[in-house]
């Protein structure tokens, strides 16, 4: 079943983010604007550096020839391409809420993938597939647009065999306040900017620091991922800008 979804503007972008029933509509309303520029303007925002961040997530998965890889929340696909030239022989699912960002991604199809590469509409929160049938699951800069983290986090946990590997790429909540208030103090700034000249609109980009703010952070998100049954770790890095969560199911 495909999951329902608005395509009108919220009435306040805080208010969206802070109302678990809201922030679906909000999300869906935010990247059906800025799906067909959604790759440029995460290249000009990152300077480049959001495709380097994404293959490290890629190289922490210790992916093998043959494996069955879950991309959630894949958005244009950047990690599920990166994942499908690891995986030849295997298979890899791309799946995302939101079609119009799916779109982008099933184009991006190199001339020769040696693995099976689908793309899926599915909220990660309900996902329509098989227990314990996945050796890994990628998730990259979309876990502050989730609703209900635990779960996805439950999914996640069901569709991974024992022994298999969760990792999600975000954005980090760094521990000194002004740190953390500087860095979406840029973000807020630029991102006006750029909402602004990409899609006229500056909420379209003001979205992923006011995101940050109302994410929990890398810290929680660990706690999160042991309640599940998750065995933990996190990595962080750039000045603790960004994060890696790892969760591996117990064999």
């Amino acid at each position: 079943m495909q999951a329902q979804r608005s395509t009108q503007p919220p009435s306040a972008l805080e208010a969206g983010l802070s109302h678990q029933s809201d922030k679906q509509a909000l999300v869906d309303w935010v990247f059906s604007r800025v799906a067909n520029r959604y790759d440029l303007g995460n290249d000009i925002m990152s300077a480049g550096f959001h495709t380097r961040w994404k293959k490290r997530l890629v190289a922490y998965a210790d992916l093998k020839p043959g494996m069955r890889v879950l991309d959630i929340a894949c958005g244009t696909g950047d990690v599920t391409w990166m994942v499908a030239a690891e995986v030849p022989g295997g298979e890899v699912i791309g799946t995302d809420i939101n079609p119009d960002m799916m779109r982008p991604a099933a184009a991006k199809r190199p001339a020769i993938c040696d693995a099976e590469v689908r793309f899926v509409q599915a909220d990660a929160g309900r996902l329509p597939l098989e227990d314990a049938s996945f050796d890994r699951i990628t998730c990259g800069y979309a876990g502050r647009g989730f609703p209900d983290w635990p779960a996805v986090l439950g999914e996640s946990f069901r569709v991974l065999k024992p022994g298999g590997h969760f990792w999600n790429l975000d954005f980090a909540r760094p521990p000194l306040s002004w740190w953390d208030a500087v860095y979406r103090g840029y973000m807020t700034v630029s991102g006006a900017m750029l909402g602004t000249v990409l899609h006229g609109d500056p909420r379209t980009y003001i979205y992923i620091p006011a995101s940050m703010k109302h994410y929990p952070g890398q810290r929680w998100l660990e706690e999160q991922m042991r309640e599940v049954g998750f065995e933990t770790e996190l990595i962080e890095t750039m000045a603790c800008l960004m994060a890696y969560n790892h969760g591996i199911r117990p064999a």
